[in-house]
């Protein structure tokens, strides 16, 4: 084994975070996951930022199971560790959000099988089970619960005859991730560079 192998080994498997599985067991988490998240939760941000409903999402991109992270924590801390936890952990919500919209976008009969078969139960699951440690992640919960419990339990019946919806409207809860955990965000990135350029 070379030494760069070695180092990156290493590297990954010191990263000091992980996330909590349904059955309670730590999995550690690596740089490379957590960059990887960073990178589609900043391409999200950028793409979304103002945007309460019509949200956009590559076909292509987005495919991480974002729902798993939600609970990410550290045991070892780093210069970045409380400023990567808090973007992973807001940021999986802010898109789990916006696979919501998505999803509603979508007549009811064309869902996407994938969606529609286990991954609904699956991130409800991760949801129900994510123990937020602020009262403002607790609402960002609650309004996830509610969203994917009307899409899982949705039927033709909560759509109008052009596929809009009748009986739920997500309009609220985009509007607070939006204002919540997208614009503070950028919020906090200023203020903390504004630290170092008074």
């Amino acid at each position: 084994m070379n030494w760069l192998i070695l180092y990156r080994m290493s590297y990954e498997d010191n990263s000091g975070f992980h996330r909590i599985e349904l059955d309670g067991s730590k999995i550690a988490v690596t740089f490379d996951e957590i960059h990887d998240l960073r990178r589609d939760i900043l391409l999200y941000f950028d793409e979304n930022i103002g945007e309460t409903i019509s949200i956009f999402l590559l076909p292509s991109g987005f495919n991480k199971p974002y729902w798993k992270f939600i609970s990410i924590g550290f045991t070892q801390e780093w210069a970045e560790s409380t400023r990567y936890q808090m973007l992973i952990e807001e940021g999986c919500l802010a898109l789990l959000n916006g696979i919501a919209l998505d999803l509603l976008d979508y007549p009811i009969l064309t869902i996407p099988k994938k969606w529609q078969e286990s991954n609904l139960e699956i991130i409800f699951s991760y949801i129900d089970h994510y123990n937020p440690k602020t009262e403002r992640l607790r609402l960002a919960k609650s309004y996830l619960l509610e969203t994917y419990s009307f899409i899982k339990d949705a039927t033709t019946n909560d759509f109008d005859k052009h596929g809009m919806l009748l009986s739920f409207n997500p309009a609220e809860a985009g509007r607070w991730f939006d204002k919540e955990i997208v614009q503070a965000y950028y919020q906090r990135q200023i203020e903390f560079g504004n630290q170092y350029n008074p």
